[in-house]
């Protein structure tokens, strides 16, 4: 699944960042499942949707991705967590996918709640 097609579906939460981090975009699913809005979330680090005990393991993931371009998690399920806009962490299943785009990834992520 290309992160274009990704960023079409609305039946299900979708968040965007561009290479460097950044939230891009937001749907209405996601805006529904976690509380946050695009004026809230869009601008700022992705990091602010993870708990804070996982930013090291992000970073360094996310680094040796741009470093090898060899994924480990993308394009398969995986369990982890969200932070909503009160602060609450929810566990939810992520779909993470990756396209390149003037030489700079982007990426998507569809974030299914789980409970």
């Amino acid at each position: 699944m290309e992160v274009s097609e990704l960023l079409l579906r609305t039946d299900v939460p979708v968040i965007s960042a561009d290479h460097g981090g950044t939230v891009t975009a937001i749907n209405d699913s996601f805006r529904e499942a976690y509380g946050w809005t695009a004026e809230n979330l869009v601008g700022k680090h992705v990091t602010t949707i993870i708990p804070s005990r996982f930013h090291d393991a992000h970073h360094t993931g996310f680094a040796r991705f741009l470093t090898t371009g060899k994924p480990t998690i993308l394009e398969q399920p995986i369990e982890l967590f969200i932070v909503t806009s009160d602060g609450r962490e929810v566990q939810a299943e992520h779909f993470i996918v990756a396209s390149e785009s003037d030489d700079r990834w982007i990426f998507a992520a569809m974030i299914r709640p789980l409970a």
